[in-house]
């Protein structure tokens, strides 16, 4: 492994980059193999910004150019979520925005450090996805503790020094190379999901370039390990509720007439005892029940989660699942690399299973106790911290009622810590706000083009 983890930190230290305080050049767009319309490019920044001269790595970039460019604004950077999503295919898939707002900016994406093109991380997958059982019991904590350390070691050994250096922070300081080396004194940012705590950041170091603002289904990066687990578990339970709730009234769900929070609750216990089997017959455990559930309340999917929750009842097979690359990128490192938990024993670890579940009585966990297992023993290089924005323009924040990821609370509570903010509440369901309707289009096409807010409590109805 070292010797692995050696030859990777010569390829990332082989190249130099710019001074700090030099203008970098400018990106060398050509157009994108994959779409002729969107150009790509990338820009050299440092593995680690404290020490810019110890390495570099290439961050792939792409634009989508204004389309009317005589009434053109500036340019609006899309921070991706995920972590780990894609900035570049969603640009390759349209232009991510409005066709108003796309006509007036040149929209800019990138892939973030350590995912997509640029420098994804490499971990073994057949050992990431070799999850202990994650309910509390004897020994559970050090089953999981152990895990996380060969799944750590093993990411640094096949990625070299990169896997010290994905946090947020660093994905702010990349988003301002990117805005020097775009020739622009200031741009607007929207960022979306897990992509806001980097937005956070972004205002926090260099509000002073910024337009505009939009923070859509906000991360809370200020939150305490107990915070961040029970108010997951909870708007993920929640969301669960309105499903359960669509089945009762609604003869398109496929478990209409069910109890389905009691058919949630057998599969769980199911998948506790290592009895559960997905469609290509292959373990479903308690982590990938959760995950997969919380995933299909995203759009949210009410219909397809049914179908899918029946299929895993019954037992019913379908085609098999496509053998796993022998390694993938792991978005658990920018997780735990933002914030550790605060679990160092057994009865830390049921003491907040116990919190989650008083909350979430049926899915027990949400996205922060899907994170947490993954993070145990981990010191975080960006350690949760409540933000400050100083120079920042006016802020937008957009979050739906009923999210299964990012708590409503969590928006609020960033509107109160900054007065220059103001929240629009879609009174609906889902993960992700714009473009959710002409409403919130509407709303935050307005902001971008014009830098006028909604009144500080906004809603638009659900659709």
């Amino acid at each position: 492994m070292r010797a692995v983890a050696s030859a990777l930190g010569v390829l990332l230290t082989a190249a130099t980059t710019a001074p700090a305080g030099a203008a970098p050049s400018g990106p060398a767009w050509r157009p994108c193999p994959e779409n002729q319309q969107v150009q790509c490019a990338a820009i050299r920044v440092p593995v680690d910004w404290s020490r810019p001269g110890a390495g570099s790595l290439d961050l792939a970039v792409a634009r989508r150019p204004a389309t009317d460019p005589a009434a053109r604004v500036g340019t609006l950077v899309l921070l991706p979520g995920g972590p780990g999503s894609s900035g570049i295919d969603q640009l390759l898939a349209g232009p991510a925005a409005s066709a108003q707002v796309a006509s007036r900016f040149d929209v800019v994406s990138f892939d973030p450090r350590g995912f997509g093109r640029s420098h994804p991380l490499r971990c073994d997958s057949r050992l990431v996805g070799d999850v202990p059982d994650i309910a509390p019991g004897p020994g559970r904590y050090d089953r999981l503790r152990r895990h996380d350390r060969e799944v750590d070691a093993d990411c640094r050994a096949r990625s070299g020094p990169l896997a010290d250096h994905v946090d947020s922070a660093s994905v702010a300081r990349d988003v301002e190379a990117l805005r020097r080396s775009l020739g622009q004194q200031r741009i607007s940012l929207y960022a979306v999901s897990y992509g806001t705590v980097a937005g956070q950041e972004y205002a926090e170091r260099y509000g002073a370039h910024l337009r505009a603002l939009v923070l859509d289904s906000v991360f809370d990066h200020a939150a305490d390990t107990r915070g961040f687990l029970t108010s997951t578990a909870a708007a993920a339970e929640d969301s669960f509720a309105g499903f359960a709730r669509w089945c009762d009234r609604d003869q398109r769900c496929a478990l209409h007439g069910q109890d389905v929070g009691a058919v949630y609750d057998g599969l769980r216990e199911r998948a506790g005892r290592g009895e559960l089997t997905g469609p290509d017959g292959g373990r479903v455990g308690m982590f990938e029940l959760s995950r997969g559930t919380t995933t299909a309340l995203y759009r949210p999917d009410w219909p397809g989660l049914a179908d899918r929750l029946r299929a895993l009842r019954d037992g019913r097979r379908g085609p098999g699942a496509a053998p796993a690359p022998p390694t993938t990128a792991y978005p658990a490192e920018a997780v735990c690399a933002d914030r550790g938990v605060d679990i160092r024993s057994d009865r830390d670890y049921e003491r907040d299973w116990r919190w989650q579940h008083e909350v979430a009585p049926h899915l027990l966990i949400g996205q922060g106790g899907q994170a947490a297992w993954g993070c145990l023993d981990r010191t975080a290089a960006n350690p949760p911290h409540p933000p400050e924005f100083g120079a920042t323009p006016p802020v937008l924040l957009l979050q739906s009622r009923h999210d299964p990821a990012t708590p409503h609370r969590w928006a609020t509570d960033l509107a109160r810590r900054v007065p220059t903010a103001a929240l629009l509440t879609y009174d609906g369901w889902g993960h992700g706000v714009y473009g959710r309707d002409r409403c919130t289009v509407d709303v935050a096409d307005r902001y971008l083009l014009d830098l006028r807010l909604p009144p500080r409590d906004a809603h638009c109805p659900a659709a």
